[in-house]
């Protein structure tokens, strides 16, 4: 259906990019399928496939907080410690959406929880060790919730623990703590003296601790060092300098180590040689902060997940051989407030935050890459309508950047920086095709000004990358225009006139001719001042000449562009300002400050949906260009919002779909109309039941049930049916028991079911529930109206009996009797004549 022919009714969420992660805790299954994040009071479950939430841990009314939590060897069980001091353990085999109420393991202590690890061999896959703030560990039998071993260190804070079992069968606690102290302690024996012992070589916090073969042990510090250790005999074997502060660390073979840090590069060393093999960076200024070793590749290397501080997640391929790393996929665990929305293509999402990375979304697998340059937040996007590959962004560092994606790679690089605002720049604006000859980029800033650019096009079509590094120099402006007397909050350009609209928070709207050549040009047209707040968006039609605006006044208004603005129409409705519209075809398109998503007829000015977007201001919104489906015709369209609760919300067109789904229904409706018709008129009255319980129909089921006499044909017909019918069909009944023209069929329903199911079979019943309670008011209302009916029977009786009853006369007297009674009518009449 092409889009722009007639508006669209009805749109529904298709992909939703959530928060799911708010830093702390990470745990992944064995499978590399599940991503456990530890989110404020819960934890989300996340599907990695599908990038999206599965379950949720925990309740969000839950006060507490979530300090920590550990995932058992096998998947099965998570621990979770919260802020309330309290531990749980949450049984992780249901697959509903809410997982089940955890047990609650026991007041843990009166220090809080910093770190926990469970057992990694098969005997100890059970134990719990749980390091706290004040330096005490102990050890918990999650099987029988009971804590077996605890002690309590002098050497500050516990950051790092780890249960081993060593080649003599013997059971050791390894714990790290802030001050570089590895203490090992053998926690099965009563003297806690004799099994401690505390070593020192790190000097700042220990945060890794991994168990090697041949009973070595291997910790790593933010003292740029790790060491390697002798379990049993409690000996420094090797040390090496890393030149890093190591916050996570994987095992991959017995002789290479991965470790990432605060500079949010991938590490290798050899633990033979301590030579630094190769080094990747996988995060724009963040810090790594979690490895989690999952499974082996394809390829012969490892599969591995890690966390950075900004919490974003990568899965990482790791080559042993070659030393290399491949980040195959990345995903935003939390976005921060949507600033701004805009599609490069149908498939990828461009997204700005209250951050200088730059967000780009594969909307169907949810792949999300960050995109780094700009020193403050970035405020806008625009991308181009002829070019797939081309984008700019606006931020708050006064700069304005031009941005090409090579197809092949995905990579993203910067070709040039525009420069020359003073204030934060609000608005860019790429030109559209028909400026393909001399194309240009318009900036708008909160200094007043609107600035134009001249851009090479060679610099448009280059695919040299050593060249676009060359180019990223600042370009000056070919005009600067103090286009407003306050901030510049919005700029529009139309596809073929060449015109310039600007928005204001003095609260006009300005026209703009764009005179283009060597040198662009901006030539003032005419301006309109309606509006009675600030000028939030503007936006042309695409194929008429049509100029719609948003504003704080909770007002938009559409113009006319004919040579001067004239407003033609004015659309009420939002109760708060309007932050951000778009046209699309004969639709406009709106989103407010709180959060609803309004869609509006050009033609009769009304609104025909109103969709409750997000909790917080919609401050984003995109619609995606047209693209064709392989039948020839125009794709249903694609909206996109992104509002404060951090979400960004991809919508789309199911009009046709809710058509289609309409008369589809209208046809079986028909059908099962008929079926039923047909049922009744042959008395198949079984069938005609069954047919009604399935349809949903309690008339229709009442209908049939009084075609049946209430005694062995009933009981028969209801012997036949499920058990889920039966229960339908209860449910029906105590609708009907409320009234006293049906309540003899409910009644016999339900002395059916009483009579062939035990009571713990019907409480057993899923819905039960909803209406069992309703039975009871009205079956006593019943029973006292019987047993008032009752008490008149003796006063019917006495009437009976009191009646004389005539004697029962033979055919013969009947005759005589009316003979006799004519002959004395005769002759009364005849009296009474010869009187007169």
């Amino acid at each position: 259906m092409n889009t722009t022919a007639q508006p669209s009714q009805e749109f529904e969420i298709q992909r939703r990019f959530d928060p799911f992660y708010s830093g702390g805790a990470t745990a992944v299954s064995p499978d590399g399928q599940r991503i456990y994040c530890s989110f404020g009071n819960v934890v989300n479950v996340l599907n990695w496939d599908t990038g999206s939430v599965i379950q949720t841990i925990g309740s969000k009314e839950e006060e507490a907080a979530i300090v920590q939590f550990s995932l058992s060897c096998d998947g099965g069980t998570l621990a979770v410690a919260y802020e309330n001091m309290l531990l749980k353990l949450w049984n992780l085999e249901a697959d509903s959406k809410q997982c089940p109420n955890g047990k609650i393991l026991k007041i843990a202590s009166r220090a809080c929880v910093h770190c926990m690890a469970y057992g990694r061999h098969p005997d100890l896959a059970q134990m719990l060790v749980i390091g706290y703030s004040d330096g005490s560990v102990k050890v918990w039998d999650t099987e029988s919730r009971s804590c077996i071993g605890g002690m309590k260190c002098q050497f500050g804070t516990v950051t790092s623990v780890a249960l081993l079992r060593l080649s003599d069968q013997t059971d050791k606690v390894v714990f790290g703590t802030d001050t570089g102290r590895v203490c090992m302690w053998k926690f099965m024996d009563d003297d806690e003296k004799s099994n401690f012992i505390a070593l020192s070589f790190h000097s700042a916090t220990v945060t890794v601790i991994i168990a090697m073969n041949n009973d070595h042990l291997l910790t790593a510090s933010r003292d740029m060092t790790i060491a390697i250790w002798e379990a049993k005999a409690h000996l420094l074997r090797r040390s090496i300098a890393l030149y890093e502060a190591i916050e996570c660390a994987i095992l991959i073979t017995n002789d290479l180590l991965t470790f990432g840090g605060e500079s949010g590069t991938v590490r290798f060393v050899n633990l033979n040689s301590g030579c630094l093999l190769e080094a990747k960076k996988i995060s724009l200024g963040s810090r790594i902060q979690a490895f989690h070793l999952c499974r082996g590749s394809d390829r012969g290397g490892s599969i591995c997940f890690a966390v950075t501080e900004d919490q974003n997640i990568y899965q990482l391929e790791l080559d042993h051989y070659d030393q290399d790393v491949q980040i195959r996929r990345q995903i935003a665990g939390n976005n921060g407030e949507v600033r701004c929305v805009a599609y490069l293509s149908s498939r990828l999402l461009l997204v700005a935050t209250i951050s200088n990375h730059l967000r780009m979304y594969d909307i169907e697998s949810g792949d999300c890459r960050l995109v780094g340059g700009h020193g403050k937040t970035i405020l806008t996007i625009s991308t181009s309508s002829w070019s797939t590959e081309l984008f700019v962004t606006g931020s708050e560092d006064g700069t304005a950047r031009l941005w090409k994606m090579e197809p092949d790679t995905g990579r993203v690089r910067c070709l040039s920086v525009f420069s020359g605002h003073v204030k934060s720049v609000t608005a860019v604006q790429l030109c559209h095709e028909n400026a393909a000859k001399y194309p240009f980029l318009i900036t708008a800033s909160l200094d007043r000004t609107v600035k134009i650019f001249s851009l090479k096009r060679k610099l448009l079509v280059s695919d040299n990358c050593t060249a676009g590094r060359a180019r990223k120099a600042a370009e000056t402006a070919s005009m600067t225009v103090v286009a407003h007397n306050k901030s510049v909050r919005c700029i529009a350009l139309s596809m073929r006139q060449m015109l310039l609209a600007t928005g204001s928070f003095d609260q006009t709207v300005k026209l703009w001719q764009v005179v283009t050549g060597h040198r662009c040009e901006l030539q003032p047209i005419g301006q309109s001042e309606l509006h009675g707040r600030g000028v939030n968006d503007v936006q042309f039609s695409p194929t008429d000449r049509l100029l719609a605006s948003a504003s704080g006044d909770s007002l938009l208004r559409l113009f006319s562009v004919d040579g001067s603005l004239v407003c033609l129409r004015t659309f009420q409705g939002h109760e708060s300002p309007v932050l951000k519209l778009a046209i699309d075809g004969l639709r406009l398109i709106s989103v407010d400050s709180h959060g609803l998503l309004k869609l509006w007829s050009l033609r009769s000015g009304l609104c025909e949906q109103t969709y409750d977007a997000h909790d917080g201001a919609a401050q984003a919104l995109a619609v995606a260009p047209p693209t064709l489906a392989p039948d020839g015709s125009f794709k249903p369209a694609v909206i996109a919002t992104g509002g404060d609760d951090c979400s960004t919300l991809v919508w789309r067109d199911v009009t046709d779909e809710r058509i289609e789904q309409a008369q589809h229904q209208r046809a079986q409706t028909l059908r099962h109309d008929q079926t039923l018709a047909n049922l009744l008129e042959s008395q198949r009255l079984p069938e005609a039941l069954r047919l009604a319980l399935h349809l949903r129909r309690p008339a229709t089921a009442l209908r049939v049930l009084k075609e049946m006499d209430l005694g062995d044909q009933l009981h028969n017909c209801l012997s036949k049916l499920q058990a889920d019918q039966l229960q339908t069909l209860l449910q029906y009944s105590a609708e009907w028991n409320t009234n006293s023209r049906y309540c003899h069929y409910a009644q016999s329903i339900l002395r059916f079911v009483l009579t062939r199911h035990t009571p713990e079979q019907i409480l057993n019943w899923p819905t039960v529930g909803q209406f069992l309670l309703a039975w009871i008011p009205y079956t006593e209302r019943h029973l006292q109206r019987i047993d008032k009916y009752k008490d008149q029977l003796p006063l019917i009786d006495f009437l009976l009996q009191s009646a004389k009853v005539l004697p029962t006369l033979s055919p013969t007297d009947q005759c005589t009797s009316l003979s006799s009674s004519s002959s004395s009518s005769s002759s009364s009449s005849s009296s009474s004549s010869s009187s007169l």
